[in-house]
């Protein structure tokens, strides 16, 4: 609709008023804040053929106002301000509660203390790394486009507590999450509770210490690296990439793992090559990866001795449950890509695998690609299951995406694999001893970058 308004062409956008603000705000980062829109009382979810009709046809008469009259100029959505603050108070504590207070007023905090960015802070940061300030990392940080340059990816590493030292691997974030394309920005304006989750491996593990043991996840000192550098990726979204709650973030009940969501490679307790290697780099080249993630459940299995009992604990999950929209999602369509329409991204699903069943897993000599393959095969739904939350009417959806499969509607016990293939499945071997390990739904690929160290 940004498009066809800048070529001359009136157009309306359809939204609901729950989400007023994010389409506000969109059409203002997009360079069209006056957008016209036509603005549903309800959202579209979970209504009926006959509420969907009384809603279109209340709307007409906006549509009308919008292809016909000039638009009414909005101003800017976001004032500007500038470019330092002064912040007062009786005393350090009290600026520093100040500081706070104001940062969380103008929804620039992701809700806990920020350390503040003072210019000596972010000059600290930057001293010892080889970009100046003004060098531009990514020209356009999804969702909102802004620009991350060096000097705005230090002040959101100081805010979240990050040292000099931390400087690359904050270079490396915004370089990944840029690597995730439009799914990038399709996921951090999603409804859904999607995080950005980091995977860091190579000798920067031990360099920086980050925690790749027992409580990887955290919370706890052993975990602060883990924590401030998955912290700064959330800060530098909402901060650079203009992407607020309420305001292109849009998730409906959000999630814990979006404050921070990083991981290290247990690389001793990996059966295979280290993840560095299998991403397509040298083993002394420390990577970092991202991959959108949903929240997902403990895979508990204290008493299997052969891999394929651990897995079918998994199975019970994967080979039923269809209440995440990346379960089945090849199957009617894909993930298009607004971008090149004809393209579609698949969904990567990772199994967080703790040491203790990585072992089953190298005593019985199996490989990645078993446990690819075997997921593949056993996580399968019936049809009838897998396209009813989907897309309605099942018919018309199916002819779109699947005509060649129209028998399957004569067939509907048919079983179908809940992802595209063997490689939707991705192993990450991390975290302490004991039979726990866990299983995230994917919403993107993986993106990897080298830690330019």
């Amino acid at each position: 609709m940004i498009l066809m308004e800048k070529a001359g062409i009136p157009s309306v956008t359809f939204t609901a008023r729950h989400f007023i603000h994010d389409a506000r705000s969109t059409a203002d980062v997009l360079g069209c804040p006056e957008v016209p829109l036509a603005l549903f009382p309800e959202v579209l979810t979970n209504q009926t053929s006959e509420s969907l009709a009384r809603m279109v046809a209340g709307v007409v008469d906006q549509v009308i106002d919008g292809l016909t009259k000039q638009p009414t100029p909005m101003g800017e959505f976001r004032p500007r301000l500038s470019e330092t603050e002064v912040i007062t108070g009786d005393d350090y504590g009290d600026c520093l509660a100040n500081f706070n207070r104001l940062f969380v007023e103008r929804e620039w905090s992701d809700g806990f203390p920020l350390i503040p960015p003072t210019p000596k802070a972010v000059e600290r940061m930057i001293a010892g790394y080889k970009l100046p300030p003004e060098a531009v990392v990514v020209n356009g940080l999804y969702p909102g486009r802004g620009v991350a340059s060096i000097e705005k990816i230090a002040i959101n590493g100081v805010m979240a507590g990050c040292h000099p030292e931390h400087m690359p691997v904050l270079v490396a974030l915004a370089k990944a999450y840029e690597g995730l394309g439009v799914i990038g920005k399709m996921q951090a304006m999603s409804t859904g509770p999607n995080a950005p989750l980091v995977l860091i491996s190579g000798p920067i593990i031990e360099k920086l210490g980050f925690n790749y043991r027992t409580c990887v996840m955290g919370p706890g000192s052993p975990s602060h690296v883990n924590t401030v550098i998955g912290r700064a990726l959330r800060l530098m979204l909402m901060n650079i990439g203009q992407c607020y709650p309420g305001s292109m973030d849009m998730d409906t009940l959000g999630t814990p793992n979006k404050y921070s969501f990083c991981l290290a490679e247990n690389v001793a307790r990996n059966p295979w090559e280290p993840w560095n290697v299998q991403q397509g780099f040298d083993r002394e080249v420390s990577t970092l990866s991202i991959t959108c993630v949903y929240p997902g459940p403990d895979v508990y299995d204290f008493t299997a001795t052969k891999p394929e009992e651990m897995l079918d604990t998994l199975i019970t999950l994967t080979g039923s449950y269809i209440g995440v929209i990346s379960v089945g999602r090849w199957f009617y369509g894909g993930r298009p890509d607004p971008d090149k329409p004809q393209e579609t991204h698949k969904e990567i699903h990772m199994l967080i695998l703790a040491p203790t069943h990585a072992d089953l897993m190298r005593k019985h000599g199996w490989t990645k690609a078993d446990i690819q393959e075997y997921l593949h095969q056993k996580s399968r739904i019936p049809f009838k299951r897998l396209y009813t939350i989907a897309v309605k009417p099942i018919e018309k959806a199916l002819k779109a995406t699947r005509p060649e499969l129209m028998w399957l509607l004569d067939q509907p016990d048919t079983m179908i694999s809940m992802a595209e293939g063997p490689e939707c499945y991705e192993v990450f071997v991390t975290g302490g001893d004991a039979g726990r390990s866990q299983f995230l739904y994917g919403g993107s690929d993986v993106s990897t970058v080298a830690i330019d160290i």
